[in-house]
């Protein structure tokens, strides 16, 4: 019995000590390769290729061996087919979002994979999803190499203005990092752009600064290339002469170079020497060997600047006419590459999406289901209350009824008072006007005998001194005018508070209802002023702004 239970202790142990031996020396071996992946890639791969299985035994590190042996072998230039271990890497550092350097390094390679495959819409959607996470730490150095393939992508694509801006902001990265060699393939990149945007004075600033930056480093293949820009750009200058000395450099590292590219600059030396016929040799030799249709326009470009300085116009005529085409046959197919590859990339897309709806649709019809059913009970819950807040509303709002009811009945027994009061105050004031406007009739129109003419004289100018400017009944008058018609005279008052005096008591009389004959006796004045200055008072209250200005109207009639 303790035998048994002392192996089955054992045994667990065993394997964890192995493995945690194991984990141990693959951190210290892919750390060790790490520092040595990017000046000797070729023995990093050899190193990750005789790697133990024993190593691989998680997760973590079978990711970090995906994204090293990648790297390695882009490095080393082998041409393999990495797309598997990338989306191992891939899938485990996307579910690490902290661990932004190993999630941007993998899908940068990725990027790196499908543009050897010539997806490039693929490959420049996966680099701007690198920039855009780059942004979050400070890692200038891979920025710039970010940015550098970017440059070559739109490049191929011949947006050049977009490349030359990623080549610069490269430029600049490299700068800040202290790399020499990739800030000059950046200008290098930005001269290639300037060429075909035809911008001779940047193209040439921005390779003169590569061509120093190449002495510096003495790279005998950045020499090369920057030596080569400078052919082409005195080819395409049409009036500026190319130094001797610079020629002679240009001459010198292109000897003996059999390539495509060393030939066809070769041909640009000797047509810049006016060695026209030597110019055509190496241009034929340039023509069979070069496999790049991408380089064909140039070509086309060289052998109708020789025919053109050997005035053989009819060839420097086809062969500009063949340089025409070529460009706008690769502008064509890049527009028309593009739009498939995004094409392309948008049903990918939509395929992993219906994957993803299909393996995701179990669990969320069980999310659903549950859903359903809380919302059910909240919903029955929510019912009952407001059927129960609806009965006690529709009991609030009986009582509210039933009070209603018994202040409209108070209501309208006091307005039936006040309009049984306001009915005996108007007979009351009209029967008592009526008397006075009457006697002042008969006054003015002396109808009567001279007897009874001097009593009713008397009763009427008794009357009438009573409504003089400074009698004692013309207060009593605007309280009943005010009483009979709704304040008209405080309003008038409000309304014009610069009216003279004279002018309000004629409005008085005339609201109180007394005639123009009247109102002269009243007034001591003449019936025809009284009419003129009536009519002037109405047309002032009409052209005014009064907010009591209808009923002022009407009471003028």
């Amino acid at each position: 019995m303790k035998r048994l239970l002392s192996g089955s202790f054992l045994l667990p142990f065993t394997i964890w000590l192995v493995c945690c031996t194991s984990h141990i020396h693959s951190t210290k071996s892919f750390s060790h390769i790490e520092e040595i992946i990017a000046n000797a890639p070729d023995s990093a791969l050899n190193l990750l290729q005789n790697t133990p299985s024993e190593w691989l035994n998680n997760r973590a590190t079978r990711a970090q061996y995906a994204l090293l042996y990648a790297e390695a072998s882009d490095r080393a230039q082998t041409g393999q087919n990495n797309d598997s271990l990338l989306l191992i890497a891939r899938q485990y550092y996307r579910e690490r979002p902290h661990d932004t350097r190993n999630l941007c390094k993998t899908l940068f390679y990725q990027g790196k994979s499908k543009l050897r495959q010539g997806d490039k819409p693929g490959a420049l959607r996966l680099f701007l999803e690198v920039e855009e996470k780059l942004r979050r730490i400070d890692e200038p150095y891979y920025q710039g190499l970010l940015y550098l393939r970017i440059g070559e992508v739109y490049h191929a694509e011949l947006n050049f203005v977009r490349a030359y801006r990623y080549f610069r902001d490269a430029r600049d990265l490299f700068i800040r990092s202290g790399k020499d060699r990739q800030t000059a393939e950046a200008l290098l990149g930005m001269t290639a752009s300037a060429l075909r945007m035809r911008d001779l004075g940047r193209a040439r600033r921005d390779c003169t600064m590569a061509l120093e930056l190449a002495d510096e480093l003495r790279d005998d293949t950045l020499m090369k290339r920057s030596l080569g820009y400078f052919a082409t750009l005195y080819t395409v200058s049409e009036t500026e002469r190319i130094p001797s000395d610079l020629l002679q450099r240009i001459e010198q590292a292109v000897h003996g170079d059999t390539t495509a590219l060393g030939l066809c600059t070769q041909a640009q030396t000797q047509l810049l020497q006016n060695r026209l016929d030597s110019a055509c040799h190496y241009l034929k030799l340039a023509e069979k060997r070069t496999e790049n249709p991408d380089d064909m326009p140039m070509l086309f470009y060289t052998a109708y600047r020789i025919d053109l300085s050997a005035k053989r116009y009819p060839e420097a005529t086809r062969h500009i006419h063949r340089f025409i085409f070529l460009n706008d046959s690769l502008t064509r197919t890049a527009l028309q590459a593009s739009a498939g590859m995004i094409e392309k990339d948008y049903f990918r897309e939509r395929s992993a999406f219906a994957d993803y709806r299909i393996q995701n649709r179990r669990t969320w019809e069980s999310v659903i289901a549950l859903a359903i059913i809380l919302l059910a009970g909240i919903a029955g819950y929510v019912i009952w209350q407001r059927i129960r807040l609806h009965k006690e509303r529709n009991e609030r709002y009986l009582l509210l009824v039933r009070e209603a009811q018994s202040e409209y009945q108070k209501l309208s027994r006091h307005m039936a008072q006040k309009d049984h009061a306001e009915t005996r105050l108007k007979g009351f004031i009209t029967s008592r006007f009526d008397i006075v406007d009457q006697l002042g009739k008969t006054l003015y129109e002396r109808e009567n005998t001279v007897s009874g003419q001097a009593v009713m004289v008397r009763q009427v100018k008794q009357l009438i001194d009573g409504f003089t400017e400074n009698g004692e009944m013309l207060q009593e008058l605007e309280q009943i005018v005010d009483m009979a018609h709704d304040n008209a005279m405080q309003k008038l008052r409000n309304n014009f508070p610069k009216m003279k005096q004279s002018d309000i008591r004629l409005l008085c009389y005339i609201f109180g209802g007394f005639s123009p004959q009247v109102i002269s006796l009243f007034m001591d004045d003449t019936v025809a002023n009284i009419y003129a200055r009536k009519s002037r008072l109405k047309s002032r209250i009409k052209a005014s702004d009064a907010p009591d200005k209808e009923l002022f109207i009407t009471l003028l009639g």
